[in-house]
């Protein structure tokens, strides 16, 4: 199941192949470019959000493969606001 046309469950499988990593290096890109995500230094009275990549095929009329798309997935409904974020 190495192949790009299945979708992995996992990063660990998705990364092992390169039309998936790049999906997911392009995902974390956007996110960085939209100012929607940063990478801060850990501190133990942070709330942290868990997150999961969820790893889609985006396929043309003809039902060739169009695009690889990766997306982060936040649960940030484990934060409150006032608390959490401002």
């Amino acid at each position: 199941m190495s192949s790009p046309a299945y979708k992995p469950l996992i990063f660990s499988n998705a990364d092992k192949n390169k039309e998936w990593h790049d999906a997911t290096l392009d995902e974390i890109q956007a996110l960085r470019s939209n100012n929607t995500w940063s990478l801060v230094p850990f501190h133990h009275s942070m709330n942290v959000v868990s997150s999961w990549w969820v790893y889609m095929i985006k396929h043309r009329v003809d039902d060739s493969v169009e695009q690889y798309k990766a997306y982060l997935v936040a649960r940030g409904f484990t934060q409150q606001e006032g608390i959490d974020y401002s």
